[in-house]
């Protein structure tokens, strides 16, 4: 079982939902999206491929019609739910290989999540568990205990034992004279990563756990993501979940982080950043304009560029970095439709030179570049050929590549980031003064001294911007 593949087909509100995943890449996958839009009700479609009657247990029938259906292609072969009037939900004649069952584990929100009926097992199970620990025939699970303590900053969990009953692994906290806490009498994110380590722990290649957060605090959530990453390598496993936490997605690596939303009738995953997701979901208010950017570097230069007529600003405005030229005019696309900054005329992208020449830049709506490839790029190009107005600044500094020449000019203090961007900024070969006019245009309320060129009432560029097309893939 490596590659997994699904099409939703009316079911609710979805028309289409496309997903796939690799097996083999053993990571995380966060599924993240606006309230509505599906996401449950895919983690419920994995669910069913491991217990057919997953529909008929947590969903009522009105949600199918004679339309519905789930296609499921594992390794390219092909598994497929049609609606069956008779159980009025999805049914199908194919036989779903039990190789296939034990490779998926999926936990949904309560009340329906394995982990809420798991109280009935252990207490059924305790009698043994209070015998293991007075004969102390228990092991030490260091690698749960080693978790548990460092998301949560303690050492409450030194003294946690595993007792196996029935095949089945328990775990308590010891205290004297043979007493203990059962794990269900922990609060409920120590008892939820207890049960997420326990599925972690049995190689399923495929744990889907809905609304991961729930019962986790912020902090908890926040180290959340390192713990699992490793665990992902370390047992071949693969983590997908859903989530609405900024703090739990903040902590996410490229590649583990998606968006879920509908394009031409189909809703399906798309790789984005944090922040793109970040303004995307929750937006920014309170804000006159708003300066979209790629990265933190341009944003700081923006800052920079901006201080230089400062004082005359009118509008209170917000520099955002975004990550990736494509995510930023994308979103300003989608701010252009949805509104969720403000109206269009008060929202700009700024991107890096080097983005000019490509397609969806020279169509983009209110998207200026700035003269030179990027800060990084410019900086390095003049290391690399010994500008002497360079070189006189940096002496002797070894670098491999333009993020590395500029990292090393501020960490070993040859020169700060204001330093970095005088030094371009004043540079003649460069010509700032358009792009400075721009932004003058855009944030100042009356007229603009000569030295600026615009006036109250001058426009920016007004074309169409086409939205990008992602592929619904992991």
């Amino acid at each position: 079982m490596t590659l997994l593949e699904l099409e939703i087909r009316n079911i609710q509100h979805i028309t289409s939902m496309i997903f796939n995943v690799n097996l083999d890449e053993q990571k995380l996958i966060c599924l993240v999206g606006k309230n509505g839009v599906g996401k449950t009700t895919l983690v419920k479609a994995l669910q069913n491929l491991q217990f057919a009657d997953t529909f008929t247990q947590t969903s009522p029938a009105s949600i199918f019609t004679d339309r519905s259906a789930i296609s499921y292609w594992i390794d390219s072969v092909e598994y497929r739910f049609e609606f069956d009037p008779r159980l009025r939900s999805l049914n199908t004649k194919a036989i779903i290989p039990d190789s296939i069952k034990r490779n998926i584990d999926v936990e949904l929100p309560m009340p329906y999540g394995k982990r809420f009926n798991f109280f009935e097992s252990i207490v059924r199970a305790d009698l043994d568990i209070r015998r293991a620990i007075v004969l102390e025939k228990y092991d030490v699970p260091v690698e749960l205990i080693e978790m548990l303590n460092y998301i949560y900053d303690t050492d409450k969990f030194n003294r946690l034992i595993q007792v196996s009953v029935k095949k089945i692994n328990y775990y308590c906290i010891l205290l004297d004279q043979s007493m203990y806490i059962r794990e269900d009498y922990l609060s409920s994110g120590e008892f939820f990563l207890i049960s997420l380590y326990r599925k972690v722990k049995n190689h399923c290649k495929l744990i889907v756990i809905d609304e991961i957060d729930i019962s986790l605090d912020a902090a908890a959530q926040t180290k959340l993501a390192h713990s699992l990453r490793g665990f992902c390598k370390k047992y071949g496993v693969n983590v997908l979940f859903t989530t609405h936490s900024l703090p739990l997605m903040k902590t996410l690596v490229h590649g583990e982080l998606f968006y879920i939303e509908e394009k031409n009738a189909i809703i399906s995953p798309s790789l984005v950043s944090y922040n793109y997701v970040k303004s995307l979901l929750f937006g920014f208010s309170g804000w006159d304009r708003y300066i979209l950017t790629e990265d933190i570097v341009l944003q700081n230069f923006m800052e920079y560029i901006i201080d230089k007529f400062r004082a005359r600003i009118f509008f209170k405005y917000k520099t955002i970095y975004i990550g990736g030229g494509n995510n930023v005019v994308d979103l300003l696309n989608r701010n252009a439709s949805e509104g969720f900054f403000s109206d269009v005329q008060n929202v700009i992208a700024v991107l890096d030179g080097d983005q000019a020449e490509l397609r969806y830049v020279k169509k983009a709506k209110n998207t200026f570049c700035i003269p030179i490839d990027s800060v990084e790029k410019a900086i390095y190009a003049d290391y690399q050929v010994g500008f002497k107005r360079l070189i006189e600044k940096t002496g002797s500094v070894t670098a491999t590549d333009a993020k590395d020449l500029y990292k090393k000019l501020i960490k070993h203090s040859v020169m700060s980031e204001a330093d970095i961007f005088e030094y371009l900024y004043v540079d003649e070969r460069f010509d700032f003064t358009p792009f400075t006019d721009s932004l003058k245009s855009f944030l100042l309320t009356g007229p603009v001294s000569e030295e600026g060129g615009s006036r109250e009432g001058e426009t920016m560029q007004d074309i169409n911007i086409p939205a990008p097309q992602h592929p619904p893939s992991l």
